[in-house]
């Protein structure tokens, strides 16, 4: 018997889920804010079914907090707002479905039939992921996520096909993933797509017999069959030239190929693995990538956030970068200074991991035999950026603001100052999602106000639809 929470603040639908759970013979608990929810749920449940819109929150922003509850429960998101945006983030952060009210008792049935399900012939992943270098951490839920979807991808043989910005560690989750697979001790293989010469793509993957081409002196074997049993990694995969994106789409999907020059094709059973900055589905929009192969690579996609994202992880990394370097050059060990890791977490990073990695080696060079990492010995791009954002962040916080001028008198209305911030000691000063709950219900009433209740008026002021802005006045009572 599993135990299902349902978390939402209309009765109906608290009904509805106990009884479909009575029906299947489950046990339904229920909350009608976040805070009981997440009370009820540390208790032990299987599956949350959690409201956006709800009386001390919105419930997407814990959808993370609902998902680390000790069973691991998976998260059904329920809204009355359609709203795109909102399903793919909630998707993209690991929920199980996202389903917008009103909702019939056959579709919660079948949602709860189908995770519970799935959850039951779930095999228990691997303990613990071996990483290159210990550079793959994180607790947040982009990173949770990845890892959770890159435990999954070791314990099959699926494509996999990793997706991030430049320097967020593709490469270290491609090699976590062949290291925990059952290839771990056949040939991992790395193609850079990106370097690879347009005229001579094709030899390099499939191989080409003697004299196939001019300059082709000798046989030379490609480099799917160099992964005969192992792991092909197509890094890049993006720069694939569009002419050989059939050819390889065929190799793929019968794991047999024809080297350049001969007429016997031969055998490669390769496992794949694809990893890309590009946009991919954009690219096959435009023609600029097949489709087709899109497909066949989207066996399980992983997604890893940039370190902009992940900056709970920078002190750790930036520990371990320190210490691994000068373990490899012989020098003293080295300590980050206080301001050292304050400006490590301003810096945007651009170049994700990789560029923090790079800049911490600079660092310990400048720091030569000394034992602490000071700011000045960081590179100057680093100590310029955090400067002007310190700046812009210093006029951005100037005690004697200049409101902008309002443009009509509906606007004027709605401007004041923050919610219970003037006047506050810095010890009474809200946290910032209490603060920004008392902005928007504050902004709600004052809409309400000048609109004289009109909700098609209000929802036209505010920008949004007549179904959200109901959702905004269920929220707050107004």
């Amino acid at each position: 018997m599993a135990r299902i929470l349902v978390v939402d603040d209309e009765a109906l639908m608290r009904t509805m889920v106990e009884v479909v759970c009575a029906r299947m013979g489950h046990e339904a608990v229920c909350a009608s804010t976040l805070k009981d929810g997440l009370s009820l749920g540390r208790q032990g449940v299987d599956v949350v079914l959690l409201d956006a819109w709800l009386p001390d929150g919105n419930g997407l922003e814990f959808q993370s907090e609902f998902a680390h509850l000790p069973d691991e429960p998976d998260i059904v998101i329920i809204t009355g707002h359609g709203d795109g945006d909102a399903a793919e983030a909630a998707l993209r952060s690991g929920a199980w479905e996202f389903l917008t009210k009103p909702l019939q008792i056959r579709d919660i049935e079948q949602c709860l039939r189908h995770i519970l399900a799935f959850r039951q012939g779930r095999k228990p992943g691997p303990a613990a992921l071996k990483v290159d270098s210990g550079h793959i951490l994180g607790s947040g839920p982009g990173m949770t996520q990845a890892l959770k979807l890159l435990a999954q991808a070791a314990q099959s043989e699926v494509n996999v096909l990793i997706l991030g910005e430049t320097g967020v560690g593709k490469e270290l989750f491609a090699k976590a993933l062949f290291r925990n697979s059952n290839r771990a001790a056949q040939p991992f293989v790395t193609v850079d797509c990106a370097s690879l010469p347009e005229t001579l793509v094709e030899s390099h993957l499939f191989g080409h017999s003697r004299g196939a081409f001019t300059g082709a002196e000798r046989a030379r074997e490609g480099l799917l069959l160099a992964a005969h049993k192992g792991t092909l990694f197509l890094d890049e995969v993006g720069d694939l030239p569009l002419v050989m994106q059939g050819a390889f789409l065929r190799a793929l999907e019968l794991r047999r190929f024809c080297p350049v020059g001969e007429v016997q094709e031969v055998d490669s059973d390769f496992r794949l693995v694809a990893a890309t900055n590009r946009d991919l589905e954009g690219m096959a929009r435009s023609g600029q990538f097949r489709g087709d192969l899109l497909y066949r690579l989207q066996g399980i996609t992983i997604v890893i956030p940039p370190l902009r994202e992940r900056r709970d992880e920078i002190p750790s990394l930036a520990r371990q970068a320190v210490t691994a370097f000068c373990l490899r050059n012989d020098l003293p060990e080295k300590v980050l200074a206080e301001p050292v890791l304050d400006m490590l977490m301003e810096y945007p990073w651009p170049g994700n991991v990789r560029e923090l990695i790079h800049a911490l080696e600079r660092a310990c060079l400048a720091a030569g035999q000394g034992d602490l990492i000071l700011p000045g010995h960081l590179p100057t791009q680093m100590r310029v950026a955090v400067a002007r954002h310190r700046v812009s962040r210093g006029r951005e916080q100037s005690p004697e603001p200049v409101p902008p001028p309002a443009r009509d008198a509906a606007t004027a209305d709605l401007r004041g100052d923050g919610p219970g911030l003037a006047g506050s000691a810095a010890g009474e000063l809200p946290s910032l999602r209490d603060w920004k709950a008392r902005a928007e219900e504050e902004y709600v009433r004052r809409v309400m106000a000048v609109s004289a209740g009109d909700v098609r008026r209000a929802a036209g002021l505010a920008g949004i639809s007549r179904g959200h802005w109901y959702e905004l006045i269920k929220k707050y009572h107004v």
